[in-house]
């Protein structure tokens, strides 16, 4: 006779899904959030856009700079501190001092060139001397050319009170010397003759 059993029957263990697919629809779903995200923040911007345009842009505009900032550069060099000032109307330059401000120290700067643009004659004080500047106090003395002695032939060049001249030339120191050279010189009442005066090398009439 068959024994009866103890024991129920056995419940077969219950087969377990893999997790791999819910992983990956995890991370798919995950993407397209990141997607979203992203497309918000950039949709403002230009998708025909290249993105190395702006970097190229910028670049180009640095290299620019550079090769003005080197011509600039260039041209200082280049540029002769000797030459004076360009003179407006009415004024004589030697560097970047106006000969005709009052009081002006010119001591330091006898041997530069000089640059007078339209400047009235105020007064002809010898053949080949005379006055130029705006009003007494405000005058220099202007020298055609040198001259050693009565022997000499006067200057070409014919100059009479209130002509308005333009010239260039090198500013020289009045001595003693300088003034007994000048031809028939008869000194102006009112204009004193300073420490200065101008060598004139190339004079003209302004029209």
């Amino acid at each position: 006779m068959t024994e009866p059993r103890t024991t129920g029957a056995t419940v077969a263990a219950t087969k377990k899904r893999p997790l791999w697919p819910w992983l990956l629809l995890a991370a798919l779903i995950a993407a397209l959030v990141l997607w979203w995200i992203i497309a918000e923040f950039t949709g403002d911007e230009d998708p025909n856009l290249d993105p190395g345009a702006e970097t190229a842009i910028e670049e180009t505009t640095g290299a620019t700079e550079d090769v003005e900032g080197a011509d600039s550069t260039d041209a200082a060099a280049t540029t002769s501190p000797a030459v004076p000032t360009m003179a407006g109307l009415g004024v004589i330059m030697v560097g970047d001092l106006d000969v005709l401000t009052p009081n002006v120290d010119l001591t330091t700067s006898v041997g530069e060139p000089v640059e007078a643009n339209t400047v009235q004659v105020q007064a002809v004080v010898a053949d080949e001397a005379f006055f130029v500047g705006p009003e007494a106090g405000q005058t220099i003395m202007v020298r055609l050319q040198p001259f050693a002695g009565s022997d000499d032939p006067e200057s070409p060049f014919e100059v009479e009170t209130g002509d308005r001249v333009s010239f260039t030339g090198t500013l020289q120191q009045i001595d003693e010397e300088f003034l007994a050279d000048l031809q028939l010189y008869d000194p102006a009442q009112q204009l004193e003759a300073g420490d200065s005066y101008v060598q004139a090398t190339d004079i003209t009439l302004a029209q």
